[in-house]
């Protein structure tokens, strides 16, 4: 089995900025190819953003799982893609950076050879 790093982020949304931050999961699940690219450039497995409000406020989670997550970080802080740099100037524009949370992961369950089993025909 895989080892994986996996992160859940979660970021509070900057009060008046909610549609800023609809706009900028929009233009992340419109980007999918180019975001599965950068993916790979940072030997991350997997990316999932929620959001919710919770008592009035916007939030944004990420479920983040990478062979090692400071090290995907750190590749996608110094990109110069397109995608990357727009996910960025669209992350520093509506979310609180000063605070948040990070979660590491306590431990997984995965059955992720079933994808390939389902890719195969099996």
């Amino acid at each position: 089995m895989r080892q994986m790093d996996i992160k859940l982020y979660k970021l509070k949304v900057i009060k008046g900025k909610e549609e800023t931050a609809k706009e900028w999961l929009a233009f992340l699940e419109a980007n999918k190819d180019g975001g599965v690219e950068t993916l790979k450039n940072e030997l991350a497995y997997f990316e999932a953003y929620f959001s919710a409000i919770e008592d009035g406020i916007m939030y944004v989670y990420m479920f983040f799982a990478a062979k090692d997550v400071n090290y995907s970080n750190t590749i996608a802080g110094e990109s110069k893609n397109e995608l990357d740099i727009k996910h960025f100037e669209y992350m520093r524009s509506c979310l609180d950076l000063t605070g948040g949370d990070i979660m590491d992961c306590a431990f997984y369950l995965d059955n992720l050879e079933a994808l390939t089993n389902q890719k195969q025909g099996l």
